[in-house]
């Protein structure tokens, strides 16, 4: 974020070189910048067209949205055709708080599961077929994947300019729930209007919640906890109001209702809450990060490539 961003370069710029210090110094130096070099990633957009996000059906972890979202943020403006990325497994892991201990072998699983779910985008009246990522390859001495996101996609992710949705990626990076991401970007995207209304069955279909026909469990079991994750991690705060197939909005006792309908409201917080929310956020991840210290050691060589793991 903007100002955490600005609070990093005062305190980087402040320090001085010299005397008995330098070598400490340098040390703090070198801890600061890689400190600001994960909140820069943390900050990076994700932008998609809302096509994509309102019209998408997909069931992927929240592990799994993360890493596609992080391949997305990726993508520099101006670019008119996908790129290979290369990712390094242990970066992505402390950059979302996931354990490291079998890293590599839990990276290239991630990678093998999102490549077997190929998702479904309805567009005028079309519904169409489309995987995220293509031509994974997998570097053991370096503990990294290159990828490329599949090229039938580039028309939701380059060169938008209208109808999309942007937001910092921090803001799904302490998720656990896997409908949390995919309910905030699609609260994000109304955001604008301050509320939507949405249908329980298009809602349940988009989010692969359809085990839960009740609406009841519906409730208890997508829309709470995902609603909790958004409003404790993000830059939005979301409610909800439903709506009776005879029409009633209702806000109190469902008991005897049919609802078909639910209103989402959204908010966007303010700068300081926002803030707030992020320091909460990544003090969250750093604090599984925290807990996760030692469990796991990587040697590197003098390029960079990993030797050993232990």
């Amino acid at each position: 974020m903007l100002l955490c961003a600005e609070f990093h370069a005062q305190a980087y710029n402040a320090g001085t070189y010299h005397g008995n210090r330098a070598r400490r110094r340098r040390s703090m130096a070198a801890f600061k910048t890689q400190k600001e070099k994960m909140d820069d990633q943390r900050s990076y957009l994700v932008v998609k067209d809302n096509a994509l996000i309102q019209k998408a059906k997909y069931n992927l972890t929240a592990n799994e949205q993360k890493l596609v979202n992080y391949v997305i943020t990726m993508i520099k403006p101006g670019e008119e055709e996908f790129k290979k990325y290369e990712i390094r497994a242990l970066d992505f892991a402390r950059l979302c708080g996931i354990d490291p201990k079998n890293v590599y072998r839990d990276f290239r699983n991630m990678i093998d599961s999102i490549d077997e779910k190929a998702f479904w985008v309805n567009i005028d009246n079309r519904v169409i077929k489309l995987r995220w990522f293509n031509e994974p390859e997998y570097n053991e001495r370096k503990g990294t994947i290159s990828l490329i996101l599949d090229s039938r996609i580039k028309t939701y992710l380059l060169g938008i300019q209208n109808n999309f949705t942007e937001y910092e990626l921090y803001n799904i990076l302490a998720m656990t729930s896997k409908y949390s991401p995919r309910l905030y970007e699609l609260a994000k995207s109304y955001a604008y209007k301050g509320w939507v209304d949405i249908s329980v069955d298009a809602l349940r279909e988009n989010l692969m919640a359809d085990v839960y026909t009740a609406f009841g469990n519906f409730k208890q079991r997508v829309l709470a906890p995902a609603i909790k994750e958004i409003n404790e991690y993000t830059d939005i705060t979301v409610s909800y109001d439903c709506i009776t197939d005879k029409g009633e909005l209702v806000k109190g006792r469902l008991q005897g209702k049919r609802i078909t309908y639910i209103r989402l409201y959204i908010e966007n917080k303010d700068t300081l809450d926002r803030f707030a929310t992020y320091n909460k956020t990544v003090g969250k991840i750093e604090k599984r990060n925290q807990q996760f210290r030692g469990q796991l050691s990587l040697n590197f060589d003098s390029t960079g490539t990993l030797v050993d793991i232990a």
